[in-house]
């Protein structure tokens, strides 16, 4: 008994018909692939600190910072802060400067 091989045939002018389908499902996913999201502009408008003395574990500095009464030293901590939303609870967090903070 003889096994035989199963080739399929294709049948050159339907896929030279569907190239262009081909083309712009590919191009498509391409365009969806690469296609860079646009960062929102931060609404934040204060200024955090780490403190673990603080319900939500951050202090509100915005007047210290814009003084520029501060230091932030040499660590690996953060040191400032923003929440997207102004709100430690619940915005999304963007460290400004590591290091920690020293008021002057």
């Amino acid at each position: 008994m003889a096994i035989t091989a199963i080739q399929p045939k294709i049948d050159m002018k339907k896929l030279i018909k569907r190239l262009p389908v081909l083309g712009l499902a590919l191009a498509a996913t391409a365009a969806f692939a690469f296609n860079m999201p646009i960062e929102e502009e931060s609404m934040a408008t204060r200024v955090w600190t780490p403190d673990a003395s603080q319900p939500d574990g951050y202090r509100d500095v915005t007047a210290i910072a814009e003084e520029g009464n501060y230091d932030c030293n040499l660590s690996s901590d953060e040191c400032l802060v923003e929440f997207s939303n102004d709100d430690p609870a619940s915005g999304t967090k963007t460290i400004l400067q590591d290091g920690e903070f020293e008021a002057q």
